[in-house]
């Protein structure tokens, strides 16, 4: 997914010229360190007793992505960040264990035998053939969504491993 936006935005640098590629780049840096900010600052609302405790966790939140959007006290903040992922590591992973079952009903589900039965309405769409082999090949080696989900939530569990200094 993250690959998919890079190259939505790699095509509006390209329009912008060099000076709006900078910005272009630097706004893709911002989002990609904000969702990670918020990706690790996953408590719901309903877990804050009152207004203040809620909006004091949303200042700290929008501390640290400043911070590191900024390069304001660079280390300091990684380390505040990280100590917030160890804390919420199972929520993380639970939550990315969602995206991923959200993306995955998203997705139309399609058998082997309906790309099979499918035919290119225009002659211009008959170089999808090979695709369509592709697909079917795929389909038939036994590859399915379960197996990319059970993927990514053992990537989510491997990306919150945090490695211990002696």
């Amino acid at each position: 997914e993250t690959e998919e936006r890079g190259h939505r935005w790699a095509g509006l640098a390209r329009a912008v010229g060099a000076a709006g590629r900078d910005r272009v780049h630097a706004m893709e840096r911002e989002r990609a360190l904000r969702e990670r900010v918020y990706r690790a600052f996953c408590a719901p609302r309903e877990s804050f007793a009152t207004n203040d405790e809620w909006n004091d966790y949303l200042e700290q939140r929008e501390d640290i992505a400043f911070n590191l959007v900024e390069g304001i006290d660079q280390a300091e903040t990684e380390e505040r960040l990280r100590r917030v992922e160890v804390e919420n590591a199972d929520t993380i992973a639970a939550n990315r264990a969602k995206e991923v079952e959200m993306e995955d009903a998203a997705r139309p589900k399609a058998s082997a035998m309906q790309i099979a039965e499918e035919e290119p309405e225009l002659p211009e769409m008959a170089g999808n053939r090979a695709q369509r082999q592709k697909q079917l090949a795929t389909l038939a080696s036994g590859w399915s969504m379960e197996l990319v989900k059970k993927r990514a939530i053992q990537e989510a569990f491997d990306c919150l491993v945090v490695p211990v200094m002696f």
